[in-house]
């Protein structure tokens, strides 16, 4: 068994179980010192955490450690990297695996994927403010810089 962290739309159960049948929700839990950000996913953009000041909520799965390589369709390694996290909690210390975006430029998501992330956030009760600071700073860096995705609608 192994313990997976998720803080986009894979925070979803049902999302998570259509790769990883086994997964079970072990905990909800806020991340302190971070920022959800939007980064560049081939034809959209999809969040990552980066350090920040916001307390970003996430989801801790448990699952089957045969499960985990599955979701490198979902965190591709050319563009995700997998690091192991020890995050302190009220249940002790977890060693927890994160997929993390690697630096790909910022970029403002379809709506698809900002749909993910309401339906995840609303299944478990969290505060979308994070996410709505993310849109906020990706709409203003393609006001600045353009868009990536020049002819196409989100």
């Amino acid at each position: 068994m192994v313990y997976l962290l998720t803080y986009d739309g894979y925070m979803k159960e049902e999302k998570i179980q259509e790769i990883c049948p086994s997964a079970k929700l072990f905990m909800k839990c806020g991340l302190k010192d971070c920022a959800l950000e939007f980064r560049r996913f081939y034809e959209t953009a999809m969040p990552t955490l980066e350090a920040g000041d916001e307390i970003v909520p996430a989801v801790i799965w448990t699952l089957e450690e045969s499960e985990l390589q599955d979701m490198d369709a979902v965190y591709p390694h050319e563009i995700y990297e997998r690091a192991v996290w020890n995050l302190k909690t009220e249940k002790g210390v977890l060693d927890v695996m994160v997929f993390l975006m690697k630096e790909t430029p910022f970029a403002f998501p379809k709506e698809k994927e900002v749909e993910a992330m309401e339906e995840a956030y609303e299944e478990h009760g969290f505060d979308y403010s994070c996410v709505e600071n993310a849109l906020d700073r990706a709409k203003d860096r393609e006001e600045a810089y353009g868009t990536l995705y020049p002819g196409t609608d989100r």
